[in-house]
């Protein structure tokens, strides 16, 4: 279980962050008024910037001990390096799906979004 704080300064416990980034990517939208006088949308997207680090830091604390030796080395990573790591946390995700038909520009992009890295 991890807290968090929302934009008034209230703890909030996260236990399923997953589910808490999905939520906050589908309300930070909202132009609805709090008390606060902040909007509902403002407040989840502040939350948002709090759940995406904890989530990238999730998703390296469960890469493979090669890739984290690579990493940690600054060796060059391959195209199916990138596309397989990418591929054990998210299956679906373009970059694991399409890795032969991308350039490694974008599989690195996909790579550092997810990680919050910044491979080359």
């Amino acid at each position: 279980m991890t807290t968090i704080k929302d934009i008034d300064g209230n703890i909030i416990e996260v236990t399923d962050l997953n589910a808490a980034i999905d939520e906050c990517k589908r309300c930070k939208d909202s132009p609805y008024k709090m008390e606060s006088e902040h909007t509902v949308g403002e407040n989840y997207a502040y939350m948002l910037e709090q759940l995406l680090p904890l989530q990238q830091q999730s998703r390296r604390s469960r890469w493979l001990e090669g890739t984290e030796m690579r990493y940690n080395q600054g060796k060059r990573f391959t195209k199916m390096d990138i596309a397989y790591e990418i591929g054990r946390h998210e299956p679906y995700h373009p970059a694991s799906l399409y890795w032969d038909s991308l350039r490694r520009e974008e599989l690195v992009a996909f790579f550092n979004e997810m990680f919050g890295t910044d491979i080359r």
